[in-house]
């Protein structure tokens, strides 16, 4: 897919293939982004804090760095970025509610409003500039789905890779992906693609008779189900204070407004 492959990361890589460069590189530091990205065609950008932390570990992990990364690319006269988003951008809708790309952010942690930036800047860099990207809220990604949640938001690494490639060699404007497998009970949805033929191979309904195995073993030892409110689970529920509802009935109401000239 590519003729030279650089890999970089703030810790020391090592080469896997002949057409592999591995680079040691901070993402807060512009001007070794701007080093990192001479010469290049594409960006994957997966690098950031994966986890709910407080703002200092946050913003310049997932903000700062995507500042740098975008600037960067601009100067670069990158093609496109391809990266990683999270479906904790959505994660404070209600577990009984399906959602496509459409849906209004409601993000669920710190974590999550980091990737929400993320996407409000790519977006601001295609319409403004005209780089192209592709978001991917990823889910769960393992190699098998192991328990009740992940039924929803499970994504098999082959399944992302797929969407990776797709998001280099298809058209893209600064468009979102729900990062995904064919799962049956999936709270985000894709639309059927035309021009993003993201087609998902594994399913995690495969696993659910070995989850439902798992959970009823557990109630016989005494165990509490875990039941999760909202879509984003423990980084929902974390430091979540007062009306259980209050997150999960709240939506803005889009206004359509016609300005005169």
């Amino acid at each position: 897919m590519c003729k030279t492959l650089v890999l970089a990361d703030i810790v020391p890589l090592t080469a896997g293939n002949p057409n592999e460069i591995c680079v040691e590189c901070d993402l807060t530091d512009s001007r070794a982004v701007d080093a990192l990205l001479e010469g290049a065609d594409t960006v994957v950008h997966f690098a950031g804090y994966p986890r709910e932390a407080a703002w200092e570990v946050i913003i310049p992990a997932n903000i700062l760095s995507v500042t740098n990364l975008w600037e960067g690319a601009l100067k670069n006269k990158i093609r496109r970025i391809v990266y990683a988003s999270t479906n904790h951008v959505v994660g404070m809708y209600p577990v009984d509610r399906k959602i496509d790309v459409s849906a209004e952010m409601k993000c669920d942690s710190r974590y999550g409003v980091s990737k929400a930036f993320t996407e409000i800047v790519a977006r601001f860099y295609y319409e403004k500039f005209g780089l192209e990207s592709l978001g991917i809220r990823i889910g769960r990604c393992e190699d098998e789905a192991t328990d009740e949640r992940m039924l929803s938001t499970w994504i098999h690494p082959q399944d992302l890779v797929d969407i990776v490639a797709l998001g280099i060699t298809q058209p893209v404007k600064a468009d979102l992906v729900y990062g995904v497998s064919r799962n049956s009970k999936g709270w985000c949805i894709n639309p059927p693609f035309e021009q993003f033929p993201y087609s998902p191979r594994h399913s995690a309904d495969d696993y659910s008779a070995k989850i439902a195995a798992a959970s009823l073993g557990a109630a016989a030892r005494g165990e509490k189900r875990q039941e999760w409110r909202m879509q984003g689970g423990p980084f929902a529920d974390y430091e979540y204070v007062g009306d259980p509802a209050r997150a999960t009935s709240f939506y803005r109401t889009p206004n359509s407004v016609s300005v005169a000239e």
